[in-house]
């Protein structure tokens, strides 16, 4: 048996969301590699609480065995009152280490319950210090000094920094960015997302029904590739966007009277507000801006809005050499630097153009050096 099941205040913890203001959420920070720890929270996110109907006999036993196993601490009639007040009795099972068995096997083998209703709400699920992307229950934290690149295929399979991680998914998956990082994804259909800093992203199945539909808590840019048969759904706490192949930037946060806005760069997106059954379309250059149940749009700069969006790195007294070791990764090239290089050093923001050749001339500029490709290669040396 997993020992943190028998754990009445991880069980709790769990399904109150896992708060980040716990022991548990600290106990998880240090112990990412407790792989008891991680089986438990495995269990917890595929459990439905759902109310099962369960059998007199079922009752009794599960009524007895809580006697059983709490004599010395429960009376009889504070265990009858207890087991008579909760609503749902899977929970009442997972709180005794007896009870564990039977709510695990129940959810896991009744064909109602879809993997969609054992994911944890996005809002619920706390960001770590390094880009991670979580895949069947397991997270997988991407080595990263700032970018992290992400591209699902329609073949199932996702590739992390040009490093295929899995095949043959068909599952949901989410990534989600800390503070001081950013993430591109690129879909099997070619559609492009930045993520801004503090946000989680959760991509659909890319081989399921609906293979453009995205969750996201936090901020992200969309170049959506054009498909009239399939609209782009990005849902986000209490907005959802719906196109068909427009470039736009959504922010919809779950911390409270955060405001949530869509602004269209080009294209058209129709930004629906369930909550009070609203529809809006907006025209290029326009923003919604939504909060406390009111919605409001106008004509919007853009580039305040997706100004974000701009990749760069920051440079800290850094030696050339580390800069270039920042390029080599973000750009995926091999480079080698001559060693008179490492005594230059620099400081600002370096910002970084889809093409390496643009960006290192702009470094070439400021500093004494100078670069040339052998085949794919990349030499800096010395000016």
């Amino acid at each position: 048996m997993i020992k943190y099941l028998a754990n009445i205040d991880f069980v709790l913890w769990n399904l109150q969301g896992r708060p980040a203001v716990s022991k548990w959420s600290k106990y998880a920070d240090k112990h990412p590699d407790d792989e008891q720890f991680l089986r438990a929270l495995s269990v917890m996110s595929r459990i439905s609480f759902k109310k099962p109907k369960l059998t007199e006999e079922e009752k009794r036993g599960l009524y007895n065995s809580i006697i059983a196993q709490n004599s010395k601490s429960f009376s009889l009639q504070r265990v009858a009152k207890f087991v008579s007040r909760v609503a749902a009795v899977v929970v009442v099972a997972l709180i005794v280490g007896g009870g564990v068995w039977y709510a695990v096997n129940h959810n896991v083998n009744n064909p109602q319950t879809t993997s969609a209703e054992r994911l944890l709400p996005l809002s619920s699920v706390e960001i770590p210090e390094q880009v991670t992307l979580v895949a069947n229950q397991s997270p997988m934290a991407i080595n990263s000094s700032f970018m992290a690149r992400v591209e699902c295929r329609a073949s199932g399979e996702i590739v992390v920094n040009g490093v295929s991680v899995a095949t043959n998914f068909d599952k949901s998956f989410d990534l989600l960015v800390p503070k001081d990082f950013r993430a591109v994804v690129t879909m099997a259909d070619n559609t492009k997302i930045w993520l801004n800093e503090n946000t989680k992203l959760r991509i659909s199945s890319q081989s399921g029904p609906k293979p453009r539909s995205v969750e996201i808590d936090g901020e992200g840019y969309f170049e959506v590739t054009h498909n009239p048969a399939a609209p782009f759904v990005v849902s986000g706490q209490d907005i959802v966007a719906v196109v068909k192949g427009t470039t736009f930037d959504i922010c919809s946060s779950s911390k409270p009277s955060a405001i949530q806005y869509v602004v269209l760069v080009d294209g058209c997106v129709d930004v629906a507000m369930p909550a009070i059954g609203e529809s809006v379309t907006l025209a290029p250059k326009q923003v919604l801006n939504y909060n406390n149940n009111c919605y409001i749009t106008t004509a919007a700069d853009v580039g305040s809005y997706v100004g974000w969006r701009e990749e760069s790195i920051v440079i800290n007294n850094d030696s050339i050499v580390e800069v270039i070791a920042k390029l080599s990764e973000y750009y995926g090239v091999e480079a080698h630097c001559a060693s008179d290089v490492s005594k230059a050093y620099c400081s600002g923001r370096l910002v970084l153009f889809d093409d390496i050749n643009k960006t290192l001339e702009v470094l070439t500029s400021i500093m004494p050096i100078r670069y040339k490709w052998s085949g794919t290669m990349l030499y800096i040396e010395s000016n």
